[in-house]
């Protein structure tokens, strides 16, 4: 059953419900409430009926009551005063005097009346209802039975006009009350079915689907939530597949990687076996196989160290910037010389915390990335600066706000906008040629990357693909540190 209908139907019996008990309990009361004024009154009209009675035994004696009871006198003449419809029996139960239908019985009545008391009893007599009060009447020796009755067939009828009014009146109110009702959990339920056919649809893979127009209540903050989630879900199966896609292009790298210069071994070594070669020719087919085998040597080499940075635990300890990057810089004075590149190396003095073969290993990547693009000019600049992600802590916080950031700034072919953001990427070439010509496998600045994150940090690069590249590092720093 659908929230909708079950809303509908849970507030209609609920209101249907309480309809009719209440209805039930005012219809209750008001018919108590009037048979309760008739009885009163049937009281009183009795009291009355008795001193009528009792005053006329009074005045005609003990003797005329005896006679009267024998028959000898007609007492028709003393009821005549009398109010209501009257009966008077002796005490052995035979009628005095009767105004009521012949048919009606009243054995049963009067054998449960008892002295100095009055009994009343509702009794149907020929099909109209009666309201009647009994009692005996004494003087002296002598008693009689007074039985007085009201007519109470019109309150009946009554009653049951009220009855029939209030179900008109209560079939009226439902159907109304049926339609609002409807339409409310119509209105309800309008928001829910926008997100159940929005989680339908994000189900089907359309995860651009949002939900709009809900309102601002608890179900808006529901469906403003849901959109959130939807965004996220949607930037998660983004990630997804661009992971997916990232593996099946390392994968094809990797054995495209392989390949070529198992090929080239495989085809110089068979040449080397089959053929019959000269000194010269021997050595150049042992070159060609050296050359291979010192990529496959640095590929798996890079691909060991970038298991070990997933899985690896490093302790960053705090050094000096300054002298650290001055001692890199002078670790890479041979291969900067070898290639005739000049490298200016200036930082601040800071206190950064790093873990010094990895952070040597990334500024190693990164210099010799740009050695690789054709650079002649290499800048390497350390500078504390304001840190946005931090600026709102508060400022006694030690070393809150401040930021080191290394710039390694060249002047070679740079890297084509469309391709920066790939530059990261495992097996990823911007000059493939040129790549392997240098025994480069496309996984320095994965390692670079990694290492970078290692220390809470990422690598930006910001290049027009033609006037070199700029890498900027940031890295937190200590402001006590800064001279």
């Amino acid at each position: 059953m659908r929230f909708g209908t079950k809303i509908f139907f849970s507030i209609t019996v609920f209101f249907s419900a309480a309809f009719l008990i209440g209805g039930y309990i005012l219809l209750s009361y008001f018919y108590e409430m009037t048979m309760d004024r008739e009885v009163a009154s049937a009281v009183e009209q009795y009291q009355y009926n008795k001193f009528v009675l009792q005053a006329n035994l009074i005045t005609r004696g003990q003797e005329w009551l005896q006679g009267a009871m024998e028959g000898a006198y007609d007492i028709r003449y003393i009821v005549s005063d009398m109010n209501d419809t009257v009966a008077v029996f002796s005490m052995e139960g035979d009628a005095l005097y009767s105004d009521f239908p012949l048919d009606a019985d009243f054995a049963d009545f009067l054998a449960g009346v008892t002295r100095n008391r009055v009994d009343y009893r509702f009794v149907r007599i020929n099909n109209r209802m009666y309201l009647l009060t009994a009692g005996v009447v004494e003087h002296g020796q002598a008693a009689i039975y007074l039985v007085t009755g009201a007519d109470v067939q019109r309150i009946l009828e009554q009653q049951k006009q009220i009855i029939e009014k209030f179900g008109v009146v209560y079939g009226a109110t439902m159907t109304v009350g049926a339609i609002l009702i409807y339409g409310m959990s119509m209105m309800l339920t309008k928001p829910v079915k926008a997100l159940t056919g929005a989680t339908r649809k994000i189900a089907d893979g359309n995860y651009k689907e949002r939900v709009t127009d809900v309102g601002k209540d608890e179900v808006g903050q529901l469906a403003g939530n849901f959109n959130k989630m939807a965004a996220a879900v949607e930037e998660k199966i983004q990630e997804l597949l661009e992971s997916a896609k990232q593996k099946e292009d390392f994968v094809a790298n990797f054995a495209h990687e392989l390949k070529t210069p198992l090929t080239s071994v495989i085809g110089y070594a068979d040449r080397i076996y089959q053929k019959e070669l000269s000194r010269e020719e021997q050595k150049q087919a042992a070159w060609h196989i050296w050359n291979e085998g010192m990529r496959l040597e640095a590929l798996s080499l890079k691909l060991m160290d970038l298991t070990s940075l997933n899985h690896g635990k490093f302790i960053l300890q705090e050094v000096e910037a300054d002298i650290l990057l001055e001692e890199l810089a002078a670790d890479m004075e041979y291969l900067l010389e070898k290639n005739q590149v000049e490298l200016v190396c200036k930082a601040q003095q800071v206190y950064i915390e790093v873990e010094y073969d990895l952070f040597k290993t990334l500024i190693q990547n990164l210099v010799d990335n740009a050695v690789k693009a054709g650079a002649k000019h290499i800048r390497i600049t350390g500078q504390a600066m304001p840190d946005k992600a931090e600026s709102n802590q508060a400022e006694s916080d030690k070393g809150a706000g401040l930021c080191y950031q290394i710039r390694v700034q060249d002047d070679g072919s740079g890297i084509p906008k469309e391709e920066v953001k790939r530059i990261t990427e495992a097996f990823y070439m911007v000059d493939k040629s040129r790549s392997r010509k240098q025994h480069g496998a496309g996984l320095g600045l994965s390692l670079a990357e990694k290492i970078a994150q290692i220390h809470g940090s990422r690598l930006v690069f910001q290049s027009d693909g033609h006037s070199g590249t700029t890498v900027y590092i940031d890295l937190k720093c200590r402001e006590g540190g800064v001279v």
